[in-house]
């Protein structure tokens, strides 16, 4: 089962916030072989910008790379940019996330902010958009 983690949950694991044990079962699943974590490129991205404020840049790209080893580094390109574009949805970004994960037919999406995700296809009919939930739901529902 692919599963695709949200920059959310990986600054949850690398900044130890709240629930970020429910984003370490994930990692200890896949080690177990019981799914497959994918992230996007923007998520890396992401995630080295926000972690060095706190870590300094050293510390951040050693802990990212780290991190690149252990999801699979999804691509993103011109279709899941036009996807995202007919989206509807509040959060321009959570559309293309939502876009790179459905390119790479992952099943689920995992957010701390379900809630806020707010996606839609719009006029992208034709996208199969994964299912979401947060860590500890998503564990729940599989355990």
């Amino acid at each position: 089962m692919k599963v695709f983690l949200d920059t959310n949950i990986l600054l949850d694991v690398l900044l130890e916030r709240t629930g970020y044990e429910d984003a370490l079962a994930l990692f200890q699943l896949q080690d177990e072989g019981k799914l497959s974590l994918c992230v996007s490129l923007l998520t890396m991205v992401n995630v080295a910008y926000v972690y060095k404020k706190t870590v300094g840049q050293n510390t951040a790209v050693a802990n990212v790379k780290y991190l690149s080893t252990l999801a699979e580094v999804l691509p993103m390109d011109d279709t899941q940019l036009q996807q995202a574009l007919m989206m509807d949805g509040p959060d321009f970004e959570d559309n293309l996330q939502a876009a790179c994960a459905s390119a790479c037919e992952c099943e689920w999406l995992i957010t701390r902010n379900v809630k806020d995700y707010g996606i839609k296809r719009g006029l992208a009919r034709k996208l199969s958009l994964p299912k979401l939930a947060t860590p500890a739901s998503f564990l729940a529902s599989i355990l």
